[in-house]
Formats: C-alpha cells, sequence, structure tokens
C-alpha cells in the first residue's frame, strides 16, 4: 500500500473512531486532522468534506457487513436474499443511526456515489435467478424507504423494520 493509500486509510478509521465518541456532527476536520497526526489541508487533499469523509467509511463498513452476510447466505430467492441482506444492514444503520441519517441525506441527492454499489447488490440477490432489473429496482425501493423509515423514527427497531420490508416484498411476489 501507497504511503497515501495509508494516509487516507488512517484519515478514516480516526475520523471513524471520533464519529463514534463525539458524534458526525461534533466531529471537526481539525479534529480528525489532530487525531491522524497530519494537517488539516492533507485531510481535504484525501477528501474534499467532511461528509465525504463519512461517506468512505461508511462505505467500508457497509462492504463489511454485506460479506459478512454473504458467508452465512443460503438463500435462493431475491426477495429472501434481500431479506437476509436487511437483516445484517438494519442493525448496522440502526447502531450508526446519526452516521446513517446523514449518509442518506447526502444520498438522495448525490446518488452517483453509491450506484455501482447499488447495482452490485442488485445483481447479488438475483446471483441464483434470471435478473429482472424492474423487480430488483423496485425491491431497492422497497428497501430504502424501509430503511428511511426506520430511522427516522426513534423507537424503530431490527425486527419491526423486516416486519414492514417482508409486508412489502410479499406485494412484489
Amino acid at each position: 500500500m501507497k504511503k497515501s493509500e495509508k494516509t487516507k486509510q488512517l484519515i478514516l478509521d480516526e475520523s471513524w473512531q471520533l464519529f463514534i465518541e463525539h458524534g458526525y456532527k461534533d466531529t471537526s476536520t481539525r479534529q480528525i486532522a489532530t487525531a491522524a497526526g497530519v494537517a488539516v489541508g492533507t485531510v481535504f487533499s484525501h477528501f474534499p468534506n467532511k461528509i465525504d469523509i463519512l461517506k468512505t467509511a461508511m462505505h467500508q463498513r457497509i462492504d463489511a457487513v454485506l460479506e459478512q452476510a454473504s458467508s452465512a447466505d443460503q438463500h435462493h430467492s431475491a426477495r429472501l436474499k434481500l431479506r437476509h441482506y436487511a437483516d445484517h444492514l438494519f442493525s448496522f444503520y440502526l447502531q450508526h443511526r446519526e452516521f446513517s441519517q446523514a449518509l442518506l441525506s447526502d444520498l438522495l441527492w448525490h446518488q452517483a456515489y453509491f450506484s455501482d454499489q447499488i447495482e452490485a447488490f442488485k445483481q447479488r440477490l438475483f446471483a441464483e435467478q434470471a435478473y429482472d432489473d424492474i423487480k430488483a429496482t423496485v425491491m431497492m425501493d422497497c428497501y430504502f424507504m424501509t430503511l428511511i423509515q426506520g430511522l427516522s423514527d426513534p423507537s424503530s427497531c431490527k425486527e419491526s423494520m423486516l416486519r414492514v420490508l417482508t409486508n412489502k416484498l410479499t406485494l412484489l411476489y
């Protein structure tokens, strides 16, 4: 790994720890730079702003959650696969509610950033059956609307979100 890649990863790791300790809103790029042992300018040479640090850090952690879920995936239908992955992802998003809300707020207006990850996820859901882009897109809409609804309700839990998602997906089949 090149020095610049190591520095970028260090910034991501330190920022994640600060976000966990102080919250996303209360963590400054100056704090991130100090924790990573780099100049503030170095942080900005790797990331244009704080939300991009969060997006990249979340992207890495979401990929890790997907890998973990993949290792336990034994489902053949896209609907059951989505429910399986949602079980893991909803837990992660609820555990990091503040970050998830910031990420989704940004995602609504900058969908291109996650388009490759979402497309790969849609393909993963249909890995064992014929790919249906319309059905995959509607399934993702159901997933994201359930996620937004769950994150906006402080009393929501993974189980209630999974129940809502399951009910929506049942209408598709």
